[in-house]
């Protein structure tokens, strides 16, 4: 595999109650929107999306990783939403807590310090639930679900036949 890029990102990878939870509201929202909902099993919060990285740096970001020191924390997704633009219906964050947002510096941070190119922008708390609704047939008025966030991931997305799968790169606890 030398040579070859890897297309990655670090989340919060929820556990099997939270991820039952988050596929229950996709449900939801997916007979009042159609399009497309997501696999249960990919159900995450990205943290900071890295994109294309060459193999041979994969061990320099994993152990950038592994330095984070960051509180662990509980985030409430309070409210649906659908950006009309790209048509993708997902969960938000109203009040993200600043641990959340202190991780995501942390791994920004250290990106920068090593050089390592990321998406840049400003850190939006969302999970993706369906691509291609019908924006207009929103229902905001889901339950609330609380994740508690015990450790983040990194993770390699890789594009198959039957759709996009996440291979597990690396798990660091938080603190």
């Amino acid at each position: 595999m030398n040579g070859e890029n890897l297309r990655l990102f670090f989340a919060l990878w929820p556990e099997t109650a939270v991820r039952a939870r988050l596929d229950a509201a996709a449900g939801r929202l997916h007979e009042r929107m159609g399009g497309r909902r997501m696999h249960p099993e990919t159900l995450h919060l990205t943290l900071v999306f890295v994109g294309e990285l060459a193999q041979e740096r994969l061990a320099e970001l994993q152990a950038l990783a592994a330095g984070i020191k960051a509180a662990k924390f509980e985030v409430l997704f309070d409210y649906a939403d659908c950006w009309r633009h790209k048509h993708i219906a997902h969960l938000g964050a109203s009040q993200p807590p600043p641990a959340l947002l202190e991780l995501v510096g942390q791994l920004e941070s250290r990106m920068d310090r090593a050089c390592i190119h990321f998406d840049r922008r400003p850190y939006v708390p969302h999970i993706t639930l369906l691509r291609q609704a019908e924006c207009a047939a929103l229902d905001p008025g889901l339950e609330p679900i609380s994740w508690s966030a015990r450790d983040f991931v990194l993770l390699n997305s890789v594009s198959r036949t039957e759709g996009t799968r996440y291979a597990l790169r690396g798990r660091w606890p938080l603190l």
